[in-house]
């Protein structure tokens, strides 16, 4: 596998340098040539791990006060963002390295009749669609990608939902756990799960609850939430992460995690801290004061885990960084994301198994489906817990249960199993930006300084496509309008 990855990593900048038109991408720069679908899948997911972990995330980690950026990469701390690179990503990477190629592989698998291989692709189609409608809010989806049609359409966000919600359906009845080999499925470039069909059913059906529960504010979905979760369906609901969905890194310069990569090559300029564990502690990401405070008042034991104190701190206790343009506390005094998150082989969390449990908590407490809320609570927060086992940053069982002890859903209500997936989604900043919106749980103070009075609800559409596809919207929404799933 690990040979097969050096070789994919090549290959995505071979894939990458075919020439490309950009009026929403409406062309195929990979018609003419004999590209396997494993091929095309890797290149599509390395693609998005590669800007989850360079931009979205990081990104929606600022705007809902996970951490706080400073040195470099700062924008996002007061709702920032880059016109050239937002450009870029629904250009090139988006609609041209992720949608077209899996695209692409979708039809040479249709035409190889391979029902696994399209189930692959289109569930990860699907994950993928997610971040850019979160993201932008409206977008072509249902014409883009159609090399007959020069200027796809705009969809709005409910609808693009639907169809995604079609794509992993479409997915999930193609699965046939019975013939889980090459050619029928792809094994050998599937650096998720590696073929394991189980897993990907796992996969698809959790998706499908996130993209059901993301419109339960805003749409009555109830009876199929209830649907899914009485099914006996196949989840994501391994309390060890044995399920989990990750893209994974290795700890060698040549396939390293991508947002390691950005700072590591920032080393002269002080981007690590000069501890024992140097280059694996990271100097430009702070604690934030909203969520070290929220955490040592709900005496939660994953403060330790998150974050970290300065190598100079002989006392270990550390001050959150106010988000925004406000002072920072004394460099002694900081807190910094821990090296659990700062590796070269940190994986790309995707969907993890105390996702399922939270979102199934939430839906259960609400009244979407019937089932035992107060257990779902407690196996989510356990299995996210679990994820610093055997590391540095392990938290004692005895802490575990006692704070999970304290959790008590009669009281605390939906808001309390919201507040407990926005800290479980740590290090999944777009996930966890998304979810905010629809839940806005925690209450946050907008940051100091941003050029709106609210916390960011979206990223404007690119320049490029307000130009260049006249179905576009004469002039692209602000950051403060709500997206439709948001809850108001």
């Amino acid at each position: 596998m690990k040979k097969n990855i050096i070789l994919l990593f090549v290959g995505l900048f071979l894939l990458s340098s075919c020439e490309k038109d950009f009026l929403d991408v409406n062309t195929n720069p990979n018609r003419s040539t004999d590209v396997p679908p494993g091929t095309l899948m890797m290149n599509a997911a390395i693609s998005l791990s590669q800007v989850r972990l360079t931009t979205l995330g990081p990104d929606g980690a600022a705007y809902i006060q996970h951490w706080k950026p400073i040195v470099v990469l700062t924008a996002p701390d007061t709702y920032g963002f880059s016109e050239i690179g937002n450009n870029n990503f629904w250009e090139f990477t988006f609609y041209q390295d992720i949608i077209k190629d899996l695209n692409l592989a979708i039809g040479l698998a249709e035409e190889e009749g391979n029902q696994n291989v399209i189930a692959q692709l289109k569930i990860l189609q699907a994950f993928a669609w997610i971040h850019g409608v979160d993201r932008w809010g409206e977008m072509p989806f249902f014409e883009s990608n159609n090399p007959e049609i020069q200027f796809p359409k705009y969809d709005d966000g409910a609808s693009i939902y639907q169809g995604i919600l079609d794509l992993i359906n479409d997915g999930l009845s193609r699965i046939d756990l019975n013939n889980q080999s090459e050619p029928f499925t792809i094994v050998n470039f599937d650096h998720i799960y590696g073929g394991n069909m189980n897993n990907w059913e796992a996969f698809g059906n959790t998706l499908k609850l996130r993209a059901l529960m993301r419109l339960s504010y805003v749409q009555d979905r109830s009876a199929e939430v209830s649907a899914l979760l009485s099914s006996g369906a196949n989840f994501i609901d391994d309390m060890d992460g044995a399920e989990d969905a990750k893209f994974r890194y290795f700890p060698t310069r040549t396939n390293q995690n991508f947002d390691y990569a950005t700072f590591d090559n920032f080393t002269q300029f002080n981007s690590f801290l000069p501890s024992a564990s140097d280059r694996q502690h990271q100097a430009w990401r702070l604690a934030s004061k909203n969520l070290v405070d929220m955490l040592t008042d709900e005496n939660d034991p994953r403060l330790n885990a998150f974050f970290v104190p300065n190598y100079q701190n002989a006392g270990g206790v550390f001050e959150g960084a106010v988000n925004g343009a406000a002072p920072l506390p004394a460099a002694v005094d900081r807190g910094y994301v821990s090296p659990f998150y700062i590796s070269q082989d940190k994986s790309d969390d995707w969907l993890l198994a105390s996702e399922y449990y939270l979102l199934a908590a939430e839906a259960y407490e609400r009244g979407l489906a019937t089932g035992n809320a107060q257990q779902a609570l407690e196996n989510g927060v356990r299995a996210h817990m679990n994820i610093f086992d055997g590391s540095a940053q392990e938290i004692d069982e005895v802490d575990k249960d006692a704070y999970i002890a304290s959790l008590d859903v009669t009281a605390g209500g939906e808001a309390l199993v919201q507040r407990e997936l926005y800290k479980a989604l740590f290090w999944n900043g777009v996930e966890a930006w998304s979810h905010w919106r629809r839940t806005k749980q925690p209450a946050l103070t907008p940051a100091a300084g941003g050029p709106i009075s609210t916390v960011i609800s979206r990223i404007p559409l690119p320049q490029s496509t307000l130009t260049n596809n006249p179905n576009a919207p004469e002039v692209s929404p602000l950051r403060d309008k709500p997206v439709f799933f948001e809850k108001q």
